[in-house]
């Protein structure tokens, strides 16, 4: 496989020479344009279809699986096996539901001080479906759990206390001097 890329790119090169004498600038983009892995090189159109050959392949399973799912709805409604739908339909409807309610907790919970990812930890320990129920329950959480501190430290740029200069003997003598030279005994 390694010889086959080495010997595409070659070829790829050749090709390029052979059209017409390329300049400096030409062979910079040239070589600009390929991607790299380990010791070999690989053309960036190659790249390019093998990346869209995958996301073309991605979006062909997912119109599969969309068909499959369709396909599977119209033979229970040929089989009239109503009751089955009626379940799915009212399993889906509780999903959208539960992921309503916890976007509504989420945002509450965010609203009222905390953050992102306390919000995301305490969104289990909030009770209630309704607005009041959920701020009620917000509130007790609040009574003990802390919110978020949106404080700075009060002195940010007050740095620690600087240390005396250091003196030595001779100094010590001199300033006693000093204090005693002009007093009467």
């Amino acid at each position: 496989m390694a010889d086959e890329i080495k010997n595409e790119v070659e070829t790829n090169i050749d090709e390029g020479q052979a059209q017409a004498n390329p300049t400096d600038e030409s062979l910079k983009t040239e070589e600009q344009t390929k991607e790299s892995v380990g010791n070999q090189r690989i053309p960036y159109e190659r790249f390019k279809a093998k990346v869209d050959e995958a996301n073309a392949l991605k979006e062909r399973l997912a119109e599969i699986e969309r068909e499959q799912e369709e396909a599977k709805r119209k033979e229970l409604e040929e089989t009239e096996q109503y009751k089955e739908l009626y379940e799915q339909a009212l399993q889906q409807a509780e999903q959208a539901k539960a992921e309503a309610l916890n976007t509504r907790k989420s945002a509450l919970l965010t609203k009222s001080g905390y953050s992102d990812e306390q919000a995301k930890l305490l969104l289990k320990l909030v009770d209630g479906e309704t607005d009041e129920e959920i701020t009620e329950s917000i509130k007790q959480l609040q009574a003990t759990i802390p919110t978020q501190d949106n404080y700075g430290d009060p002195n940010p740029f007050n740095g620690a206390k600087e240390k005396p200069e250091t003196i030595d003997a001779d100094e010590i003598g001199a300033t006693m001097f000093e204090r005693v030279k002009n007093k009467i005994f």
